[in-house]
């Protein structure tokens, strides 16, 4: 599943190609690839295009996973266009469909149509991820996006993240659950909470309340240096992962944890234990409980 820096690779190559540029038309071949809306289920597809097309991209963000893209509309109206990648998603800018990667080329959900003869296609092949639009005032109450905690590189990070980390839901959490947790820092899946935990010397289960601050702010910068660092060579490339250039990132590579046998610091095991039915990997020599 693409995480913040997959995500972040994926606006980075993106933005340069779209912006400013206009959708003249959109073709939607999945009605569930829409945006999951509290209790009134999917998007509906007519709502979707009538919202967009017509509409400039004029920025675009990430917001933990998510893509925000902000869509001005002829009568300066703004529009959000929303989308999580979920573990399969990405998009592409082409002029012809050769170029989308292979094993993403038959799982096309959405074209967008732009003013310069490209197009933008949503692509998925699991359709865990979705694209949606929502007005500003729905964008405001959509609470996955708006409920996010300090992104790592923000200045005040390391205040808000304590503060996070104190509320009285999360003290008797294990400290992986409460990183993974999009309210408490943004961008943080798997991957990224084995590395970062293994640098800290953390071990996973570990309570949070038992943790104290300098060893949460340590672990905080390893997190911010880790995502700037797998930023820079691309994300990390386990499986699928590609940008919207179809490149692959090269940050696994440099994996000391996620994924493997033998650690690199002391020559032990190491454990994988399931915290969260999610894979964990942690070297219980160097990461004591």
């Amino acid at each position: 599943m693409p995480e913040g820096p997959e995500v972040q690779q994926v606006l980075n190559t993106l933005e340069p190609k779209i912006l400013n540029k206009e959708i003249i038309h959109i073709e939607v071949f999945k009605p569930k690839i829409t945006i999951p809306l509290k209790g009134k289920g999917r998007q509906d597809v007519f709502v979707l295009t009538k919202r967009l097309e017509g509409a400039a991209f004029r920025r675009l963000e990430r917001r933990g996973k998510y893509l925000v893209f902000h869509c001005e509309q002829k009568d300066a109206s703004i529009i959000y266009m929303l989308s999580h990648l979920g573990m399969t998603g990405g998009f592409f800018t082409i002029t012809s469909f050769d170029q989308i990667p292979d094993h993403y080329r038959n799982h096309v959900h959405i074209i967008f149509t732009l003013n310069n003869g490209t197009l933008l296609v949503y692509s998925d092949q699991r359709r865990f991820g979705w694209v949606g639009a929502l007005t500003e005032d729905e964008y405001l109450l959509y609470k996955p996006v708006q409920n996010v905690g300090p992104d790592p590189s923000d200045p005040d990070a390391d205040i808000r993240f304590l503060e996070n980390m104190r509320k009285k839901q999360n003290v008797n959490k294990s400290i992986k659950t409460v990183i993974m947790q999009p309210a408490t820092i943004q961008g943080v899946g798997n991957i990224y909470a084995a590395e970062c935990l293994f640098m800290a010397k953390i071990h996973p289960l570990t309570l949070v309340g038992e943790i104290p601050d300098d060893k949460l702010l340590e672990l905080l910068k390893h997190i911010k240096e880790t995502f700037e660092l797998a930023i820079r060579l691309g994300g990390s490339s386990i499986r699928d992962y590609v940008n919207s250039e179809g490149k692959k990132g090269t940050f696994q590579e440099l994996h000391k944890m996620y994924n493997k046998k033998i650690c690199p610091e002391c020559g032990g095991d190491i454990e994988n234990i399931k915290i969260d039915n999610r894979s964990s990997f942690f070297c219980p020599n160097c990461q004591r409980l």
